[in-house]
């Protein structure tokens, strides 16, 4: 048999299609499919970087066992093998630790791969290894390794919520419930609870305490409506995996963040005069200005931007009275500049709607900022939001934006 009759064969199962259904295969017995799935060509191989995955998860071990007090819980549910995809939540990087130094199989690991890693801890995951995935954007070779993996029973580990910008706050997205629907593996929900500042503390001997709780098997995902889309379908599949990773997250960690139910964002500006307040032509009006005041409130985005990407945009910190405005319009042309290169940075996080008003705000600012510095005027901006704590029912209203300690 040829390896393009393999490969055939071996992309009749990734597709999801039943292998015996396929005239390719039909009348073939279970020796042949055997040898197919044996020598077919993965874009990817499982196992893989094997001595150095096993020293650095030693390692974790004997540090973990130093640095931190660690419960866990369900720990006979760890899968050896796969296919099976591991879910859990995510606050930090310490969960993906713990998941890769518990687990006895060794995890294969889907990661960002629309942004560099965050500096401090880049080295290690570029030396583990992780599957880049570029969020926002359709990523056909990042979903095929993913496939590859479990079609090789891998264990893969993803985090649904998609990234730590907002938690316990983010929607699951469809990501985890495609990959179980399309390779028919089974998902481990897991709740990881004290990871917030975990590391921070471990490495300054503080002994943080952090628990690891293994919850029972889920079955593979199917399309369980058929009135429904796929996607709707999918939609419903995550938001259970997510409700099932949260039922295990410890309920102190998830009240320790805001749950904010009626939000809202809005950007109040004034062009000011030496003396006297002026009145904005209405062309230069911000139409856009709610998502700008949201990005402002979301401290992670703006982290990323700056350590990640190392892009100037500090300057948005205090847009008050100011009349040079060169160093703010350099910050937006270079978010705008790096949209060019990333255009779902905004759309992944916010969704497509809001995520393209974001770019829309930062053109009509920089109109606006141009025209009042030509003009000889300052321009105030002033980020507000507003929401209900769902947690104690208290009425919020917030100015100024919530920046990162990087800014």
């Amino acid at each position: 048999m040829s390896s393009d009759q393999i490969n055939a064969f071996r992309n009749i199962w990734v597709s999801g299609a039943c292998p015996k259904e396929s005239p390719l295969l039909r009348g073939s017995g279970p020796d042949l499919w055997v040898h197919i799935m044996k020598n077919a060509v993965y874009s990817l191989k499982y196992p893989r970087r094997i001595l150095l995955r096993k020293g650095m998860t030693g390692l974790g071990k004997i540090l973990l066992s130093l640095l931190a007090d660690v419960e866990i819980s369900g720990r006979e549910r760890l899968p050896k093998n796969g296919p099976v995809i591991l879910a859990g939540n995510h606050v930090a990087v310490m969960e993906a630790v713990l998941m890769a130094v518990v687990t006895p199989g060794m995890v294969e690991f889907l990661g960002n791969g629309d942004i560099p890693f965050d500096p401090n801890y880049a080295f290690i995951a570029n030396g583990y290894g992780l599957i880049p995935i570029n969020r926002g954007n359709l990523d056909s070779k990042g979903l095929k390794m993913a496939l590859d993996i479990l079609s090789q029973d891998g264990i893969l580990g993803i985090f649904p919520e998609g990234g730590i910008w907002d938690p316990a706050q983010m929607q699951a997205q469809t990501g985890v419930a495609w990959l179980s629907y399309r390779s028919g593996a089974p998902i481990l929900p897991i709740g990881f609870g004290g990871m917030n500042g975990a590391l921070k503390n471990a490495l300054m001997l503080k002994r943080p305490r952090l628990s690891m709780n293994i919850g029972q098997m889920l079955p593979p995902v199917q399309l369980q409506d058929r009135t429904l889309s796929m996607k709707a379908n999918l939609e419903h599949a995550a938001n259970h995996i997510l409700e099932s990773i949260n039922a295990l997250v410890p309920q102190e960690d998830l009240q320790q963040f805001q749950r904010r139910q009626e939000e809202s964002y809005a950007l109040d500006f004034e062009i000011v005069g030496r003396r006297k307040m002026v009145s904005i032509p209405e062309e230069l009006l911000i139409k856009h200005g709610s998502a700008y005041a949201h990005f402002l409130f979301v401290p992670t985005m703006m982290d990323v931007l700056v350590r990640n990407l190392n892009l100037p945009i500090k300057p948005l910190r205090n847009v008050y009275r100011q009349y040079d405005l060169d160093p703010v319009l350099q910050a937006w042309e270079s978010i705008l500049a790096y949209l060019d290169q990333n255009p779902g940075y905004f759309t992944y996080r916010f969704g497509v709607e809001e995520g393209l008003a974001v770019k829309q705000a930062l053109l009509e600012l920089q109109q606006l900022a141009a025209w009042a510095q030509t003009s000889g005027f300052g321009l105030t901006l002033n980020p507000v939001h507003r929401y209900r704590n769902a947690n104690t029912g208290a009425r919020v209203i917030e100015h100024g934006g919530c920046f990162p300690e990087s800014m």
